[in-house]
């Protein structure tokens, strides 16, 4: 076999092996991607989840706000008018109290079912961060030995098709 033929033989071979290892890369890079993307959505999820908390907190504050205005109101209209009964405003402190205690029941099922999620998505993110961590330290250790069976591949098959190299 003339030098030029063992070149292209050499290169054909090599040529077939690179290929073959750069599909593997290539789907490597995809899961890759993928994974990134999980994690991606793993955050706006987060974010989602945060935004909730401090929508439901600036609206339970509103809602205080506007309780706590409403008796204010009331009690200074009692004050003003000339027959201030104490028993008025014992009544209005009894409101106060039953509008705080029915406040108070109506906001807490919505901040334990946004704290349940939000621990949820912390389990989910640190599992999926460890699952992540690990198919990728296998895959990268996995590639290794890919390449250097590549290699050997590639030695044997030019030993194979060309043995008069030797």
């Amino acid at each position: 076999m003339s030098t030029v033929q063992e070149k292209q033989f050499v290169n054909q071979v090599d040529l077939i092996w690179d290929g073959w290892l750069n599909n593997i890369k290539t789907a490597q890079n995809f899961q890759e991607d993928l994974q990134q993307k999980a994690l991606q959505a793993i955050s706006y999820q987060k974010e989602l989840l945060d935004f909730s908390v401090k929508t439901l907190n600036k609206i339970e504050e509103e809602s205080k706000k506007v309780s706590k205005d409403w008796n204010e109101k009331v009690q200074n209209n009692l004050k003003q008018s000339s027959n201030e009964d104490p028993q008025v405003s014992t009544w209005l402190n009894n409101i106060q109290d039953v509008t705080e205690n029915v406040q108070l029941l109506s906001w807490k099922p919505s901040h334990v079912m946004l704290d349940l999620f939000i621990e949820s998505q912390n389990q989910l993110e640190a599992t999926m961060k460890k699952t992540l961590a690990s198919q990728k330290k296998e895959r990268t250790e996995n590639f290794k030995k890919i390449e250097e069976l590549t290699e050997q591949m590639k030695e044997t098959y030019k030993g194979i098709l060309n043995p008069t190299k030797d």
